[in-house]
């Protein structure tokens, strides 16, 4: 049997660091777009502020889901499963919300 069908804690993690780092991923969009020094810091740190606001997401996923990893105490549910897919869903349609509100304000 798989890790994550005995201990649904890797998965939990994941997919907490997966809503942190989407969250953050269209906050940061909003951030680099309202302030150029921002972007310039991106720039200057990582030789473009695309790598850069990769490198930050990624970093983002890795520090939440470790997090979370710690944080989970293994309690099992049956409907786990669906909880998880409703956050992942949750997260990328309030993140795809976020940036797409802001760029029709603008």
């Amino acid at each position: 049997m798989a890790e994550s069908e005995s201990n649904p804690r890797l998965l939990v993690a994941s997919v907490a660091g997966y809503v942190v780092a989407a969250l953050f991923n269209s906050l940061l969009v909003i951030l680099k777009e309202t302030h150029e020094g921002v972007e310039g810091w991106l720039v200057n740190t990582f030789g473009h502020h695309w790598i850069g606001h990769g490198i930050l997401v990624v970093l983002t996923f890795i520090i939440a889901t470790g997090i979370s990893y710690g944080a989970y105490k293994g309690e099992t549910e049956e409907k786990l499963y669906g909880k998880l897919l409703a956050a992942i869903l949750g997260a990328t349609i309030v993140s795809v919300a976020i940036i797409a509100l802001f760029f029709l304000a603008e």
